[in-house]
């Protein structure tokens, strides 16, 4: 009845999906066609126990203790449309159903823009619901199926929130240099991140669950007046790899007056079958009145990064395993300085191997470290988690 339930859910939003892309491609032009791809991410969890510690308060319903889990689970499905609109112009929509148990716990718009040609000094626009160009991972390792990890970095994903997407436009251009390096240029404007809702004053608040993701907080509906800019540059080369800088800011309150500034680095090394992915990450918060009674501050600053390293290992009946491992660690305090602060560090490792090419099977091993501080003592999670994954493409 639960899985019955779940795939007339899911028929639904697909037929509306589709029906909504094909009005739109008819009216167009009888012949268009619309292109559907799609994955799907099985989860094993073998082993799950983590140690929470904190006050009561800032728990919520969350109890204290070891927590201790294990269980299979349908972790996301996602299906992917594209339909021409007209010779060098596309409009591609994503659609990902999360949380999948008896029922779709939750169904996103991932994306939905038209990728066009300007007429201009060779400029491309994506407009609409876009996934922001911010450092590497967002926009090019954000799927399962793009990466030989099983999850993606903690903080990016838990906190930060993987894709940062919303509505608005990018403009892009690439300028060719020698032996086959490119510079990649990328100017966007979103709406932007907005405060907690029901708040107008909390940008984050050290709660559980949920307060402390800045993911909860970035939507489609304008909360300001103002609008948040940014970009990015980085130099590439296919089969070398990539280096870029990317930037956010805009005003993240009601009134217009309290300031989010997000600023990235990232270096991508390809060298033979060696894979290396850096990220670094600064934020900078001002008027946050959810993280004062912890910092002591209503202005923070974050600043962490990670690294993944890959490279094949062995092969298992003609089939490649790919080994590996990954490391992130970040801090938050108030932008004064001082004791009190928000620390993550995580650990993880595990293998990866295509079964062909359209199922990939994963094994990950991750140990997380995580505090959280509060007005009256922190909140402290750590433990270990071993997990798996089947990966379906289609």
């Amino acid at each position: 009845m639960g899985l019955a339930l779940y795939w007339g859910i899911m028929k639904r939003q697909i037929l509306r999906l589709a029906a909504s892309l094909l009005i739109a491609a008819a009216a167009r032009d009888a012949g268009a066609k619309i292109a559907f791809t799609g994955y799907g991410n099985a989860l094993v969890t073998a082993d799950s126990q983590f140690k929470l510690r904190g006050p009561a308060a800032a728990l919520g319903a969350t109890p204290e203790g070891n927590l201790v889990s294990r269980g299979f689970r349908l972790d996301a499905v996602g299906l992917f449309a594209t339909t021409k609109v007209s010779e060098d112009a596309d409009f591609l929509v994503d659609l990902t159903f999360r949380n999948i148990g008896s029922t779709v716990g939750q169904t996103r718009i991932q994306y939905a823009y038209l990728d066009a040609a300007l007429p201009w000094w060779d400029l491309r626009v994506h407009a609409g619901r876009v996934t922001i160009p911010f450092n590497y991972y967002n926009t090019r390792r954000f799927y399962p199926f793009q990466r030989v990890e099983l999850s993606a970095p903690f903080y990016a994903g838990s906190i930060l929130g993987l894709p940062i997407a919303d509505a608005g436009a990018v403009l892009m251009r690439r300028f060719d240099l020698s032996d086959g390096w490119g510079l990649d240029a990328r100017a966007y404007a979103v709406n932007g991140y907005g405060s907690v809702t029901g708040s107008t004053g909390a940008l984050r608040s050290p709660n559980l669950p949920g307060g402390l993701a800045l993911s909860a907080n970035l939507g489609a509906g304008n909360n300001n007046k103002d609008i948040a800019l940014g970009g990015q540059v980085a130099v590439s080369r296919v089969g070398a790899g990539e280096v870029g800088a990317s930037y956010y800011r805009g005003a993240w309150d009601r009134e217009n007056r309290r300031i989010l500034q997000l600023a990235g680095a990232h270096a991508y090394w390809t060298p033979g079958e060696f894979d290396l992915l850096a990220e670094y990450l600064h934020i900078h918060a001002s008027g946050d009145e959810g993280m004062a009674p912890s910092l002591r501050s209503t202005s923070w600053v974050t600043h962490g990064a990670f690294v993944t390293a890959s490279h094949p290992l062995f092969r298992v009946g003609g089939r490649r395993v790919v080994g590996w491992g990954h490391f992130e660690n970040y801090h938050t305090g108030r932008a004064s300085g001082g004791s009190g602060r928000e620390v993550l560090r995580s650990y993880s490792g595990g293998l990866n191997m295509a079964a062909n090419e359209n199922l990939t099977l994963k094994v990950e091993a991750l140990y997380l470290y995580y505090v959280i501080p509060t007005a009256t003592q922190s909140i402290i999670l750590d433990g270990r988690l071993v997990q798996a994954a089947v990966v379906i493409t289609f």
